[in-house]
């Protein structure tokens, strides 16, 4: 690595320290090599002990190499100082560092605080075959109970989702909520808090406008509104250059003066209601003596934007305020006991696991998070575990951060310092999205950190969570 000409904008993440770093950097540019020359610097020149450094990939074959890049580094500088006792130690710390994917740090978590979550020391991981048949059997399991007690919320979800001849399709949507709710740290919180905001029984009579629901709605309809106003105006300034179109322009003019006071009334909803459905279209000019083709541009791309317009507002401004709430509450029942079945699949699984001895991936992350964080009045606090780490921790270093999912974010932050976590990726080569991966983790923090840090686009240092 010491032959390596680094740029500039590398050096800085190389040496740069106290502060949380993003190297956001395409593929081929050498983010990983940085990522592991800066390693190599706190060790061979700030003499932290490579123990002192948790590394996270998300392949063992990417931990192997980076361990092996390491320890090359370290022999190769051992040959200028053979008797550099530090050197020497890291050649034995190496072994029991934590190079490894975030996958085997949360089980070297777990398999050294298994009594703090009353799990077995000797728990085994489950193949995804074996994991895959074991859920079938659970929800089959629980959905023959259903039957045989003639539970009436179960009996109003087949009929609502499927038939008793063929519940398959309401097993899977359970299947598929369930799976997608272990991308966040606390599922049956997450879960709790989404089926609640249909709860609006108290607030049937408020402005829908103010709900999650019709902000969501109204704020769609404003940027596609906006975007017809837009294109219209570019059509008539075209349209106004000359003389023989200027009836076709004056209808054009007439549909951005009335999009432009929809646009103004969209932020109560039933005025939003009232005036989005009283647009009239006045008609098109018919004159075959202008034969300009720019007539008829205008005239397909009026047509284009009046039935994107009446498509949006008969699917956005179907009701009124009232009606709107009701039929997101009418919601509610429903989701609760999709809810309430979800949680109970969760408890029955956790049970079926737990008298196999055996745990899934998903199991992995949340038991490493249960150890690390814990609910103390309200609060999320970090357990005495999680302090243990984060004091031994020098540096925390994540590859491919693009990939991390929201766990795991909550894991690796509860570990760190504050200012001491090194990350590199690419959101553009995110391919653990299957897995609940979070790219926008990566943006949000691309995009948050202080920009009077950046250095340059493709290489970004910088200073804040």
């Amino acid at each position: 690595m010491a032959d390596v000409k680094w740029t500039k904008e590398q050096q800085d993440a190389i040496y740069d320290s106290g502060s949380n770093i993003l190297v956001a950097a395409a593929a081929g540019s050498g983010k990983t090599a940085v990522l592991v020359e800066r390693i190599i610097n706190k060790v061979i020149n700030e003499n932290v002990d490579i123990d002192k450094i948790l590394v996270v990939t998300f392949t063992n074959a990417a931990a192997s190499e980076m361990r092996e890049r390491i320890l090359e580094a370290i022999y190769k500088k051992m040959e200028e100082f053979p008797d550099n006792k530090n050197l020497q130690r890291q050649v034995i710390l190496i072994n029991k560092a934590s190079i490894c994917t975030i996958d085997s740090f949360c089980l070297d978590i777990i398999r050294n605080n298994f009594f703090e979550i009353d799990a077995s020391a000797n728990f085994r991981v489950a193949d995804t075959t074996e994991i895959e048949l074991l859920k079938q059997e659970v929800i089959d399991d629980i959905f023959e109970e259903k039957y045989l007690n003639n539970d009436k919320d179960f009996l109003k979800l087949i009929n609502t989702y499927t038939t008793y001849r063929d519940d398959e399709p309401l097993k899977e949507l359970l299947l598929n909520i369930y799976r997608y709710i272990q991308s966040s740290p606390f599922p049956e919180e997450w879960l709790e808090e989404k089926v609640e905001m249909f709860n609006l029984k108290d607030k049937i009579n408020q402005d829908f406008s103010k709900t999650i629901w019709g902000k969501i709605l109204l704020q769609t309809l404003k940027e596609e509104i906006s975007d017809y106003i837009i294109n219209f105006r570019k059509i008539e300034k075209d349209l106004n250059k000359y003389e023989e179109l200027q009836k076709f322009k004056l209808v054009i003019s007439e549909d951005i003066i009335n999009l432009e006071y929809v646009l103004e009334n969209l932020n109560e909803w039933n005025n939003a209601y009232e005036k989005a459905n009283s647009v009239v279209w006045s008609k098109w000019p018919t004159d075959r003596k202008v034969t300009l083709e720019l007539k008829d541009t205008a005239k397909a791309l009026r047509d284009s934007i009046k039935k994107k317009y009446n498509k949006s507002i008969s699917k956005i401004l179907l009701y009124d305020s009232k009606e709107a709430n009701e039929n997101i509450y009418n919601m509610y029942d429903i989701l609760k006991s999709i809810e309430n079945l979800i949680l109970e699949f969760g408890a029955q699984f956790a049970k079926r696991k737990k008298e196999k001895n055996i745990v899934d991936f998903n199991d992995i992350e949340h038991f490493a998070l249960k150890i690390l964080l814990k609910h103390e009045d309200g609060k999320i606090v970090e357990t005495d575990i999680a302090k243990k780490y984060k004091e031994k921790f020098v540096e925390i270093a994540i590859d491919e951060y693009q990939d991390s999912n929201l766990v795991q974010e909550y894991i690796l932050t509860s570990v760190s310092k504050g200012n001491n976590i090194f990350m590199v990726g690419d959101v553009k080569q995110s391919i653990y999205k299957f897995r609940q991966a979070r790219p926008e983790l990566f943006l949000n923090k691309y995009e948050n950190y202080s920009l009077k840090e950046r250095k340059h686009r493709k290489w970004s240092k910088n200073t804040t969570i």
